[in-house]
């Protein structure tokens, strides 16, 4: 007798404990199950809580589901970025910071922890750290317009563009889809010597995007640049 109610005790529970694992699952694409799963059960779910509590700024349950989600699962940068807008929220700028910070160093997919570093780094003169940010930024193809915004910037002075053309002439893709949206948003002559900076360390552009900002760059009287982005791409 005991022993079968201990059976039908252990088979209640994991149907218990299954229906909650679904409810969780269930919760990431149906926000309006997060409330119901237990906080035990709860992943999916308490990130769906997070981001609503975000979102309509009740800024104490935010923090508190955030600080839940982080301590379950500590390595997603998406995660910490929450924890970062929640504790903002409620005026806790360490907790802030921190989560931002080590956000930004296990995530370089998240994006509002890189479009943070890369504000941060460029308010502070690290010009090298604020190029890394706004390349990462741009390889998500996420927050394009605060990127090419913060772009922008960095290339207004010289340390700027020699730390962003570097960038420029790394290997990657993200320099295509770039460049030509970053000519309507950046000074022409500033683009123009980040430009030539790139193709002197060897950046390899895509042709495509670069007849289009020629034509920007040549209304900056910078024709000597203009005349290196036209050979390199008639020499291929």
């Amino acid at each position: 007798m005991i022993y079968r109610l201990f059976w039908f005790a252990t088979i209640a529970a994991l149907a218990v404990v299954t229906v909650f694992a679904q409810l969780d699952r269930k919760a990431r694409f149906a926000p309006a199950l997060a409330p119901i799963v237990p906080a035990a059960f709860s992943g999916f779910a308490a990130e769906q809580r997070t981001r609503i509590a975000l979102v309509v700024q009740d800024g104490a349950t935010a923090e508190a589901e955030a600080r839940a989600l982080v301590e379950k699962r500590p390595i997603a940068a998406e995660h910490l970025a929450k924890l970062s807008l929640a504790a903002a929220m409620n005026d806790h700028g360490d907790t802030s910071v921190a989560a931002l910070e080590a956000a930004s160093v296990r995530g370089w997919r998240e994006p509002i922890a890189q479009y943070a570093s890369a504000r941060a780094a460029l308010e502070e003169g690290a010009h090298d750290i604020a190029a890394q940010r706004v390349s990462a930024l741009l390889a998500t193809g996420k927050m394009n317009e605060p990127a090419l915004d913060v772009a922008a910037r960095l290339i207004t002075t010289p340390e700027g563009q020699e730390a962003f053309a570097r960038r420029l002439a790394a290997f990657g893709r993200w320099q295509a889809n770039a460049l030509s949206p970053l000519s309507q948003k950046a000074d022409p002559a500033d683009l123009a010597a980040t430009l030539a900076l790139a193709l002197d360390q060897g950046a390899n552009l895509d042709c495509l995007h670069l007849r289009r900002v020629t034509e920007t760059i040549e209304k900056s009287e910078s024709e000597e640049v203009a005349t290196a982005l036209r050979e390199q791409c008639d020499a291929r």
